[in-house]
């Protein structure tokens, strides 16, 4: 069947105000500005004053809930979502780490161990309706591997040894779901704080930028929107290859109307990538005479027509129901990269089985699609008392405090 012209007679209304709207939009009072990085950002000369501790669970009822959302904790994730998506706008995903910091090199060699690890642990033969128990064979050998690679890039980067406990705590979080064998948007979540955890610290930074430490970077905080990118696109693949291997279960799915079974954040910041691109471009092209998009924009694209691009060499939010602008476009943007795995993960027409990114794609420009998807994470990951109450909170990266001395400890 053609994905891309599903049947009239089968083909559910678009209702792109319920999935972008209200129901997802967080009400001004609600909202959280997220502090300046000079607020967070430690210089690794001020780490021996800082108390880490192990990550502890807190929210437990709904009034635990309603807290969440005052802490310090929360206002840095809501930063860490701002910052992300305004310093990959208009940044094609990277081919390759080459010219990266030592830091990021040391993240990216963790990932090569989970690869390596799956590939020494396969899956244990039979059928099995839920995940495959070779996954806590798997856990338990990264969460070994791990520990040492942690100390490694800590140690490189001239950072607090004692970050870690924080650190791996978020990044095993960040793996799935060891009792039940399932990955969701909480374990998302977790590695949102490990990436955060590690920059926040300086342990991201290049030091041939800025020698005298994090505390004195500028607003990017020594990180740049390629390197950004490689590590999330990174992220997402191993887990998509752990998820297929291991048979993990979607955790706390919504069934076939929520976002996606597994993942949300590929969509934010895939559709960050795209949002900027108009802009540029017109302010580039200005009294130059182009009428191509610059080349720093986008990739050339194999396959363009009007249905599925913009005149600025954009793909439109339709094109996801074009399965060779999705092949197209995968290996440049992280939101078409998770459009390809549904396609590969699900059989039968793309409004039956995503019906949610169905109605998304309808939105008219990518600015619109980011800023519903910001508030449909807002609701329905950080909103959700299901998802975050497996959240752990720390004593210095993502503390269980009241943000700007609001609401009270407790």
């Amino acid at each position: 069947m053609d994905f891309s012209t599903p049947p009239a007679r089968s083909t559910p209304p678009r209702n792109n105000v319920s999935v972008i709207g209200a129901h997802h939009r967080l009400q001004a009072s609600e909202r959280i500005h997220p502090p300046q990085i000079a607020k967070i950002v430690f210089s690794p000369r001020t780490h021996s004053h800082l108390h880490f501790k192990s990550l502890e669970k807190r929210i437990h009822t709904t009034d635990d809930l309603t807290y969440f959302a005052s802490t310090a904790a929360y206002a840095r994730i809501q930063f860490l979502l701002s910052f992300i998506s305004s310093a990959v706008s208009t940044v094609p995903t990277p081919k390759s780490a080459d010219g990266f910091s030592p830091g990021i090199s040391c993240i990216l060699s963790i990932f090569d161990k989970l690869d390596e690890l799956a590939e020494v642990i396969p899956p244990i033969s039979g059928p099995r309706r839920f995940g495959n128990p070779a996954y806590k064979t798997w856990f338990s050998a990264v969460e070994n591997a791990v520990s040492t690679l942690i100390t490694d890039m800590l140690h490189k980067a001239d950072v607090s040894v004692e970050a870690k406990v924080e650190l791996q705590g978020y990044f095993m979080g960040a793996l799935g779901s060891f009792q039940r064998l399932d990955f969701g948007t909480g374990h998302e979540l977790s590695f949102l704080a490990f990436f955060g955890g590690c920059w926040f610290l300086g342990a991201l930074r290049d030091t041939s930028r800025s020698p005298n430490g994090a505390a004195e970077l500028d607003e990017t905080g020594g990180i740049t929107g390629k390197e950004i990118l490689w590590i999330f696109s990174r992220y997402f693949q191993v887990i998509r290859k752990v998820v297929r291997q291991y048979n993990l279960e979607p955790a706390g799915s919504h069934g076939v109307w929520g976002l996606d079974d597994h993942f949300h954040l590929p969509y934010i910041i895939g559709a960050a990538q795209l949002r900027g691109i108009q802009e540029k471009y017109e302010t580039v092209k200005e009294g130059t005479g182009a009428t191509d998009p610059p080349g720093s924009m986008l990739p050339p694209t194999t396959k363009r027509k009007e249905s599925d691009y913009t005149k600025y060499g954009m793909p439109r939010p339709a094109a996801v129901m074009n399965r060779t602008v999705v092949a197209d476009q995968m290996d440049v943007n992280i939101y078409f990269s998770a459009i390809a795995f549904i396609y590969e993960v699900k059989k039968g027409p793309f409004f039956e089985h995503s019906p949610v990114l169905y109605d998304i794609s309808g939105v008219p420009s990518w600015s619109k699609v980011h800023a519903g998807l910001l508030r449909m994470y807002n609701a329905e990951v950080l909103g959700k008392f299901p998802v975050v109450q497996h959240f752990g909170f720390g004593g210095v990266l993502f503390p269980w405090t009241p943000f700007n001395g609001g609401g009270g400890a407790r």
